[in-house]
């Protein structure tokens, strides 16, 4: 039986989840660029004022994109994602005077919404699901990140952008399955005090290596907890990306674009 993805389903909270799926910009099956779900959104401060946007191209985009184990990747979810990606790779690329490959982009977000589909999958097969613990967890980082004071606050920005509460539980459900299952994966993270040494010193050495004396790099406490986090993140990537190679291997996938 065949089932379909569609936006309906699946919509993006705009830019507030910032947990697992950030990492599948490095997964896609081509190889192709990250997907931009992490990118700095300050080159949209960069465009010329007044100065023309480039349009996304979604002419002839089928309407099925993919099929992954029996479950269609519908044309709306992949243009309400495509949509949101281009204006972020049109913005960073309007800032660095480059044109938007649009070829590109469309590969990788198809291959991004393949992965993720995968993992989904994944997380269904090995029967995760998304505690209550995960779920608090996943508000007080969405509070974090947005800066707003309390659960109803948030619901409440996101009905603005209309997200209801049924959509927004399903996508933190999600989300959180997503996370557990990349941290089954990716097993215990903590990097040894020896890898956080020597992060901080190929650090130390780029930096006199391009002759930068003018923000000297701080002493190592004062920055372990970010070599941490950071070490711990790539870690989990590396993990993912093996997986999704893996799951790749034996799935049944069928690409329209």
């Amino acid at each position: 039986m065949t089932t379909r993805r569609t936006s309906a389903a699946r919509r993006l909270l705009a830019t507030a989840f910032i947990g697992s799926i950030l990492v599948l910009g490095g997964c896609s099956g081509s190889g192709g660029e990250p997907d931009g779900e992490g990118a700095s959104g300050s080159a949209s401060a960069s465009a010329t004022p007044g100065e023309a946007q480039p349009e996304p191209d979604l002419e002839g985009i089928p309407e099925v994109v993919a099929v992954v184990n029996g479950t269609e990747i519908s044309r709306d979810l992949f243009t309400e994602t495509y949509e949101g990606q281009f204006a972020q790779a049109a913005a960073q690329a309007q800032a660095a005077g480059q044109e938007v490959d649009q070829d590109l982009l469309r590969t990788t977000v198809a291959d991004n919404l393949v992965s993720s589909e995968l993992l989904r999958q994944e997380a269904a097969r090995r029967g995760i699901t998304a505690s209550p613990e995960g779920r608090a967890a996943a508000i007080d980082e969405l509070l974090q990140a947005s800066g707003l004071a309390s659960e109803d606050e948030l619901r409440a920005a996101l009905a603005e952008q209309g997200i209801d509460d049924a959509e927004f539980d399903e996508q933190l459900a999600d989300q959180v399955t997503l996370d557990t299952l990349l941290a089954e994966e990716a097993g215990d993270t903590t990097p040894t005090d020896q890898e956080v040494q020597e992060a901080y010193d190929a650090a130390k050495a780029q930096q006199e290596a391009g002759g930068d004396t003018t923000t000297p790099i701080p002493p190592l406490e004062d920055v372990r907890e970010q070599i941490v986090q950071q070490l711990a993140g790539g870690k989990t990537s590396e993990a993912t990306q093996a997986l999704i190679v893996r799951l790749r291997e034996s799935a049944d996938i069928t690409g329209n674009l």
